[in-house]
């Protein structure tokens, strides 16, 4: 018989920050619960800050294959594959797991195989409206599947295992600050509004092309607004040079990564941002009113149907990325900004979508499965 003492679980997240943000809560939530937790990611996906905060003993790599049409790539994805299912079903007999969650993305395929194969209970994480490839796949094998929005049931054949719960939020970014600290955080103590501009962990060019338009066009009508600005990684020293060739940069902090995300949200009266699931439910928990400009080539169009969820809700206003150009969107920002009333019904509902609990109810969830697993059978 297996007891809690010698049990651990083995969280999968990998590709992009949207798989591997809610994969550290969940991560983190396991640990406070008293779990031994591993988190298996892909080689690639080291450059993530975020995984610092995995103990170096926890950490586990491979080389997981993306899917690609590529006809070099789809000649070697078998054997690469059949590779990462192998080094998943060591990690999995070398340290008992009795676990696997998979948070989506190809990255979380090979482990969620090995799972199957060996008989080890597997529960899914869906952050998005329309399920990805890999739920899709497994949903049939998973004792859960913990999702986002309501909505996923319409793309789901298994609908009696989904559980809405949320998307999970490290506790670091649900900060409790008061708005005139979090903005002297930023240096923007002296501005009378914040516009917080978030394009998700890899930055977004089409959001950074409108921010830089709207500042150069508008200066005027932005002169007592602050901005606080993450770029992403590939495109901070471009804006970073043309911000202080071409425009005033005294209200603007510019990052290529919000770090105290928690602070900036606090900060900001207005988000701009792309519609992936994890900005936009961390968004909500912390009552953040939000122009969400869904990115056009995401699979499924699945940020088109999220941002649409938050529409509905009266959280969000939608503009298509087609229409991000300064001409259009400031007048938005305008009506929004010179409304503090329409601003505090959008922030209230955005907290009434929230779902700030979603990894304590996940951990849960998954625990009480893995008890009843462990207890011995009635006579």
């Amino acid at each position: 018989m297996n007891t809690m003492n010698d049990m651990s679980v083995l969280i999968v997240a990998g590709g992009t920050g949207g798989h591997i943000s809610p994969g550290i809560a969940l991560y983190e939530e396991f640990r406070e619960n008293g779990m031994r937790t591993l988190f298996l990611t892909g080689k690639r996906d080291e450059r993530f800050s975020s995984l610092r905060e995995v103990a170096p003993d926890d950490m586990k790599l491979y080389r997981a294959p993306s899917f690609s049409k590529n006809p070099a790539k789809i000649f070697v994805f078998p054997s690469l594959f059949t590779g990462a299912v192998l080094v998943a079903r060591t990690i999995i007999r070398r340290n008992g797991v009795r676990a696997v969650i998979g948070m989506g993305g190809y990255v979380s395929a090979p482990a969620l195989v090995a799972a199957k194969l060996m008989k080890v209970p597997l529960f899914l994480c869906e952050q998005n409206s329309v399920p990805g490839k890999v739920t899709k796949f497994f949903e049939k094998h998973a004792r859960k599947i913990y999702g986002t929005f309501q909505d996923t049931t319409r793309y789901l054949k298994c609908t009696a295992r989904y559980v809405r719960a949320g998307n999970p939020i490290r506790k670091k970014v649900l900060v409790d600050a008061a708005r005139e600290e979090a903005r002297k955080a930023f240096h923007l103590m002296h501005s009378k509004k914040v516009i917080l501009v978030i394009g998700g962990s890899q930055g977004a060019v089409r959001l950074n092309e409108l921010v830089f338009g709207l500042k150069k066009e508008y200066s005027d009508e932005l002169k007592n607004v602050g901005i606080i600005w993450s770029t992403g990684d590939l495109s901070y020293k471009k804006y970073k040079e043309k911000i202080h060739n071409e425009i005033d940069e005294g209200s603007i902090y510019l990052s290529p990564f919000v770090e105290r995300v928690g602070l900036a949200y606090r900060a900001a009266d207005l988000a701009i941002a792309r519609s992936g699931a994890g900005v936009m439910m961390e968004l909500a928990a912390m009552g953040v009113p939000s122009i969400q400009i869904p990115y056009p080539h995401a699979a499924d169009n699945h940020q088109d149907k999220n941002a649409d969820e938050f529409v509905r809700a009266g959280a969000a206003i939608k503009i298509g990325n087609e229409d991000a150009v300064p001409e259009k969107v400031m007048p938005v920002i305008q009506d929004l900004l010179n409304n503090p009333r329409a601003l505090q019904r959008m922030s209230e509902r955005a907290l009434a979508a929230a779902l700030p609990n979603a990894a304590e109810v996940i951990v849960t969830g998954i625990l009480s499965e893995l008890n009843e697993d462990a207890q011995p059978p009635l006579p």
